[in-house]
């Protein structure tokens, strides 16, 4: 097969620093001038089938015994429970033949490196130019490396089976932490950022959570702390309680860990509507003032503009504590407002609350978890990392959706079901 280059950049090599170290990472960047270059996009007629469960027969050191494929937009994303692994690859068809370009990374550490693969017209891709499956198996062949060594291990990945017809038939939202997640994840992006989002759905993401402030002047952004700080922040001349300052200071003067600037609340949905397939919002708010009446009226314009734009998209304010509950129920007709609760189940109906959110250290709790879905309702689980802890929750409970850390994980154990 052919061989692929990837483009080590300077400007990936990234120093990714917490608040007491620095942390060097190194995710390749696809040559725009390869092989990809001379290709035609996959046909996403092409993609359906390409979907589903592959054993792993050369390369289970990084992916090991078995792994989920599935597309997101442009990207072809590969999941499996070992380290929490993913990779996102960029994809292009040339005669029947498909190629496949990017990077593996381990969430649960630093280890990362280039992937290439290939999909030949004899083992799948006639099958997929075709729009049928029913002629043969698909085999995706290929190399990887680790860190900066060039790709020379083997991959070998063979389709075992498409997803079941639970996944297919049940939507379950896979909702990434703070747009993608945290700045101690070394994702060469900061949390709570567009670049953040645009990266979560080849994470496995379908939905995010991002965390909501409000300046000094009642603009809301995004922001998870309270403080200006070296975990999330660049040092600067502005220092302190975040919402004592003006937007303008913030978006002049603040600069985000990997040089981002702080995306105001509009600027956020907005992004997500025009330039992402992701259906489901979750906003933590984080302020210590009354943020709803302004969230509200900005919620509710960008699900009228979703629609005109035909999206699949909820938007939901969350109500983290009882002051924000109460906060709400001061609203005119705050029944009909998209809300996601917290609280217990008591609070989840006085709002009226579309979403049941609790903490995932209080168990599955299904029959609860059934009586509100009873009454129409949903409800997720936050924030689940630990890979044990995410299968069960998945395997036993009835949630309708987890929040994480670790997407990717998430969405290994979802679709394998």
């Amino acid at each position: 097969m052919k061989k692929f280059t990837l483009i080590l950049c300077v400007g990936v090599l990234m120093l990714l620093s917490s608040c007491d170290n620095g942390v060097e990472v190194l995710q390749p960047i696809v040559d725009p001038s390869g092989v990809l270059a001379t290709t035609d996009p996959v046909p996403n007629k092409s993609k359906p089938w390409m979907e589903g469960i592959y054993t792993v027969e050369s390369g289970s050191s990084v992916f090991g015994k078995q792994v989920v494929l599935k597309w997101s937009n442009d990207n072809l994303s590969i999941f499996t429970s070992k380290n929490a692994g993913y990779a996102v690859l960029k994809g292009g068809e040339i005669d029947s033949v498909f190629y496949f370009e990017g990077y593996w990374r381990f969430r649960t550490s630093t280890e990362t490196g280039v992937l290439s693969l290939q999909i030949s017209k004899s083992e799948g891709g006639a099958i997929l130019t075709a729009k049928d499956s029913t002629g043969g198996e698909i085999v995706l062949r290929g190399s990887f490396g680790n860190g900066t060594q060039p790709g020379n291990a083997e991959v070998i990945l063979r389709f075992l089976r498409p997803f079941s017809d639970f996944v297919k038939q049940n939507k379950f939202y896979i909702l990434a932490h703070r747009g993608g997640g945290r700045n101690s994840d070394y994702l060469g992006v900061s949390e709570n950022t567009l670049q953040i989002i645009k990266q979560s759905e080849g994470y496995g993401a379908n939905g995010i959570e991002i965390d909501v402030k409000l300046s000094s002047d009642g603009i809301p952004f995004i922001y998870h702390d309270d403080d200006i700080n070296l975990r999330t922040t660049q040092k600067g001349v502005l220092w302190g309680n975040i919402e004592q300052f003006t937007w303008n200071l913030i978006s002049a003067f603040v600069t985000l860990k990997n040089g981002e600037k702080i995306p105001s609340l509009i600027e956020a949905l907005d992004y997500i509507i025009e330039e992402t397939s992701l259906s489901f919002i979750w906003l933590d708010l984080k302020s210590s003032r009354n943020e709803i009446p302004i969230v509200t009226e900005i919620v509710l314009e960008m699900l009228k503009k979703g629609y005109v734009k035909k999206r699949d998209l909820q938007i939901v304010i969350g109500l983290p504590s009882e002051d924000k509950l109460n906060n709400l129920v001061k609203v005119k007709d705050f029944t009909t407002i998209p809300t996601l609760c917290e609280l217990d189940i008591n609070s989840v109906r006085k709002a009226n609350s579309k979403y049941w959110a609790p903490r995932w250290t209080l168990g599955t709790q299904t029959p609860i978890v059934l009586e509100l879905q009873n009454e129409g309702r949903g409800a997720f689980v936050w924030t689940i990392d630990d890979p044990a802890f995410i299968e069960s929750f998945i395997t036993e409970g009835k949630f309708n959706g987890m929040l994480t850390n670790y997407p990717s994980l998430v969405a290994y154990y979802h679709y394998t079901r």
